[in-house]
């Protein structure tokens, strides 16, 4: 078993490539436990009910981006997509992300130290533990990535996002999308993203069967473009 060190953690938020301004991310998932016992029982019994999960982050406060992008999700459903690595976005690693509404949001100035901030985001039902199919990096022509192979096709659905940190060129637009394949030979659509012209997130839920191959695929337009961009599904 080889251990990963915590300098190794890379964090998205939004569009946000914010790893250089955080020393802190920690996701939780709880779900509550409503209790059945009856008088003839034994022991306990329980019920599982209502699932939830909870992204939260620290930092240095040592500009305005990251104040900029917390006001502007602050109040708007679902707008705080924060997706973190700890061994990086290289392919196949694995990843947490979550779709949230911040809660709670503070900046700490203390006279001896830097100042500090804290954003915790709640999640609706939970924070998903997912797989990486690209990594931070630039593309600049229309190619099919490298596929990622998991132990069996499933039935449940999946969740997948995008982080898009930068589109550069003249008129440049980005098609992405996350393909599967039964065979790892012929590969379909599994999920698309919504055409970009500018730097974003998106998440999209599907539902149904997902094969056992999956990879990520894009196509670029414009003159020149480039687009610098992770993509993971969690499942």
């Amino acid at each position: 078993m080889s251990f990963v060190h915590s300098m190794s953690t890379r964090v998205l938020i939004n569009d946000l490539a914010a790893s250089a301004k955080l020393n802190s991310v920690s996701s939780n998932n709880s779900r509550a436990m409503s209790e059945s016992t009856c008088f003839p029982d034994k022991g306990q019994r329980w019920r599982p009910g209502l699932r939830t999960g909870t992204l939260a982050l620290e930092g240095r406060f040592d500009d305005s981006e990251l104040l900029t992008a917390a006001v502007d999700a602050n109040g708007v459903d679902d707008a705080w997509m924060v997706t973190a690595g700890p061994s990086g976005f290289g392919l196949g690693q694995p990843v947490f992300t979550a779709a949230g509404d911040i809660s709670t949001h503070s900046i700490t100035a203390a006279v001896a130290d830097v100042v500090g901030f804290t954003v915790e985001s709640t999640s609706d039902e939970r924070t998903w533990i997912g797989t990486s199919l690209h990594d931070l990096t630039a593309e600049t022509a229309t190619a099919d990535g490298a596929m990622v192979t998991f132990g069996a096709a499933t039935t449940s659905g999946a969740v997948a996002v995008l982080h898009l940190t930068e589109l550069g060129g003249t008129t440049p637009t980005a098609d992405i999308v996350v393909q599967h394949s039964a065979d790892g030979v012929t590969f379909v659509d599994l999920v698309t993203f919504d055409q970009a012209t500018t730097a974003g997130a998106q998440r999209k839920v599907v539902s149904g069967t997902v094969e056992r191959y999956v990879r990520a695929s894009w196509a670029l337009g414009g003159t020149t473009p480039s687009a610098t961009f992770t993509v993971a599904l969690a499942r």
